[in-house]
């Protein structure tokens, strides 16, 4: 009988073994990408509530209608008897497998937590009369009525109210709005991170650090380190007789000078910083035009604001300003289909159907298109008549600048930094010099001196001269040594960490390229002089983008508040910078692996590299979780641009254990490798494109050619790579 049950129970004991191989881990991890990647287009498609809910908030999604496949609740299920599975049957019962059984219990705990939270959840809305005094009256979401109140604890931590702000319900009357959330599992997250964190540590101490020959850090550990510690760390014209470049304006309660105002306002209308007039426009035309001469060409246009019937060929209406982004936004205006820059004039008279189309609710991008250049229609007509309304640019002395100065003091508007106009007036030194970090052109600086070294190590590989080696990587350190410079002097200029916009999340990558470069040169012994052609290609591309592609709209502007509230956004993105650094080095590593086929060194660097980008990357999306739990109340929303985090963490840790199985070949996992840039580039700037989500200031328009352009032919040449034949 004994024996009879034994060869019962050997079938399903081999079956739940098989369940728990690495292979079906991967298995997981690919339907994880595959889905992330479907749900984001959806979101794309049909707006982020939509799609999200569809994709992230269910068990299942029906494809073709029909046909159930498991939605990310669905995998989260079947995650969660994987990990069980695995640490039953697959992790060994030792002491060196101490840390991946906290990571597994970890990952554990974040699946099962998330679905009893999401099960658990109730949302709730509330009012109260502004300064009444009593305490805010909560209902159910699904309570429409309001007929059955409920009591909400103000101080716990299970409950996340907050004031989106108040409303006037009746002439005198306004309420405060609120809203709250229950949610039992919100600790689960930050389990998650404590128990994956030691679990790394314990392991490294325990396996990693002990499997090594020697116990010191090795060159590339050198680097990557002091990569990390690292980041812990032209003269004025008049634009006319009234306005200098430092001049002073307070602009929507806010002071800047004169010179970062123009900048922009030019670049929303144009998406330039100067514009390119022509004979008879403007004195000693054609030339380029600096935007503090256009905006205050627009400002001492007054004739036109009084006789807009009037053609004045030498007036700043009839300049093309405008720029048009969609083809069916220009036919439904009626605008000249052959030009992609119109004038105030041309938009002046299509301005009932602007309005029309603009006044919509909708999501799509044509309305979002209508939406902007309305916006600039109006900003135009304010610069010409600055006194028609209270959105107006007002000249002042610095020092002299109060709450009640303020154009918009009644509203209460808040200045940048957080604080009100009054309590942060610039002073001259600094206004001067933010507008001389824009005539330094300090961008441009670092982009020319890394494309020399690029240069320079790209002639060394068939001259091989020291001399010339050390002159490249010269080069890579006065270039990392500028962009500190770039990050000092914006820290010091907008007085805030420079971590806001991804113009300065460019600089931090680039900084990291070339500090690795450096610290290469000065600490490997054993270094890989064909690796510094692609580290620095790559550093000097994205300067370009950073200062052709962006720098346009870097004017120092003002930042939403929830940017600038709290140290873990600048933890999260430091964090993720490196992560995203890590990344790209290790994909051009993989490249130059797959070109030499055999190399140890590169074997060993390819995964250095991957280890730390995955790690950092794994780390920043917790930290900027934990931001937004912070700011907006929750830890994670399947945001695409969280999504996009997401992506690129699973793809590491995706090619990590497929290593770590030895279910792929070297040249498999170099090849698989190659797609780090191209995965990374597309969850970094790609979704950017998309324009849904709650991360709109990390929004940017007119990069969809240069990143599909460099997408094309980073694959081409991938494929060629793979096609190449070895003796």
């Amino acid at each position: 009988m004994v024996d009879f049950m034994q060869n019962r129970r050997a079938p399903l004991s081999s079956v739940l073994f098989r369940l728990s191989s690495l292979k079906v881990t991967i298995f997981l991890m690919v339907a994880f990408l595959v889905l992330t990647f479907w749900g984001v287009l959806s979101q794309a498609a049909v707006g982020d509530t939509v799609g999200g809910d569809r994709f992230f908030n269910h068990y299942f999604i029906w494809a073709l209608g029909y046909i159930p496949l498991p939605a990310f609740k669905g995998l989260a299920v079947l995650a969660s008897v994987h990990l069980l599975l695995a640490m039953i049957y697959r992790i060994p019962r030792k002491v060196g497998s101490l840390g991946l059984y906290m990571m597994h219990i970890a990952l554990l705990v974040l699946f099962v937590g998330s679905l009893a939270g999401s099960a658990f959840k109730q949302e709730y809305y509330g009012f109260r009369k502004v300064d009444g005094g009593t305490a805010p009256q909560f209902y159910l979401r699904s309570d429409s009525l309001g007929l059955n109140p409920v009591e909400i604890p103000q101080n716990s931590w299970i409950y996340d109210v907050r004031s989106p702000g108040s409303v006037e319900v009746l002439p005198g009357k306004t309420v405060e709005i609120f809203t709250a959330e229950y949610n039992p599992c919100r600790a689960v997250p930050y389990v998650f991170m404590i128990l994956m964190l030691v679990g790394v540590a314990v392991h490294y101490g325990l396996v990693v650090r002990k499997a090594r020959k020697k116990p010191q850090m090795n060159g590339v550990g050198k680097v990557m380190l002091g990569i990390a510690v690292l980041g812990l760390m032209g003269m004025p014209s008049e634009a006319s007789a009234n306005f200098t470049p430092t001049t002073p304006v307070v602009y929507d309660g806010v002071v800047r000078p004169f010179d970062s105002f123009a900048r922009g306002v030019l670049d929303d209308f144009s998406g330039k910083v100067t514009y390119k007039c022509t004979a008879g426009e403007a004195p000693d035309c054609p030339r380029k035009m600096k935007a503090t001469e256009v905006v205050a060409a627009i400002m001492s246009d007054a004739a036109i604001a009084r006789d807009a019937a009037a053609e004045h060929e030498n007036s700043a209406a009839t300049w093309n300003l405008f720029k048009v982004l969609r083809s069916d936004v220009a036919a439904a205006l009626s605008l000249p289909e052959d030009k992609r820059y119109v004038s105030f004039r041309e938009l002046q008279r299509a301005r009932g159907k602007l309005e029309l189309y603009a006044s919509r609710d909708g999501s799509d991008a044509a309305t979002a298109e209508m939406k902007r250049l309305y916006s600039n229609f109006r900003m135009f007509e304010l610069l010409q008549n600055p006194a028609a309304n209270p959105l107006k640019i007002a000249e002042m002395p610095v020092g002299s600048i109060n709450a009640a100065d303020s154009p918009n003091a009644a509203g209460g508007q808040i200045a940048a930094g957080g604080k009100n106009a009054g309590s942060s007036a610039p002073s001259d030194s600094r206004l001067s010099a933010e507008v001389f970090y824009h005539n330094a052109n300090p961008c441009l600086i670092a982009f020319i001196v890394a494309l020399f070294g690029c240069l320079l190590s790209f002639v060394n590989l068939s001259v091989k001269s020291r001399k010339l080696d050390a002159a490249a990587n010269i080069c890579c350190g006065a270039t990392a040594f500028v962009l500190l410079a770039i990050l000092t002097a914006r820290f010091l200029i907008a007085s805030r960490p420079p971590f806001a916009n991804l113009y300065e999340i460019i600089l931090w990558v680039a900084l990291f390229l070339e500090s690795f470069l450096l610290g290469a040169f000065i600490w490997c012994k054993n270094r890989t002089f064909a690796l510094i052609v692609p580290v620095s290609a790559m550093a000097a591309g994205l300067l370009f983008f950073a200062k052709f592609g962006l720098e346009a709209g870097d004017t120092f502007a003002p930042i939403p508040p929830v940017l600038n509230a709290s140290i873990f956004l600048t933890i999260h993105v430091f964090t993720i910078a490196l992560g995203f650094c890590g990344m790209i080095l290790s994909g051009i590593v993989a490249h130059l692996l797959l070109y030499r086929h055999t190399c140890q060194p590169l074997s060993s660097l390819l995964y250095s590299t991957l280890v730390f980008g995955s790690v950092f990357s794994i780390l920043g999306t917790c930290l900027g979780g934990v931001w937004a739990d912070f700011s907006w109340g929750r830890f994670w929303g399947f945001d695409p641009k969280e999504c996009g985090a997401l992506f690129v963490s699973i793809w590491g840790m995706l090619l990590l254990h497929l290593r770590a199985g030895r279910l792929v070949k070297e040249r498999t996992f170099a090849l698989l490798a190659c797609f780090n840039v191209v995965v990374t580039f597309l969850c970094w700037f790609g979704i950017n494109l998309l324009g849904v989500g709650l991360h709109s200031y990390g929004f940017q328009n007119g990069t969809f050619l240069g990143l599909f352009a460099f997408v094309f032919v980073d694959v081409i040449l991938i494929l060629l790579l793979s096609c190449k034949k070895y003796e």
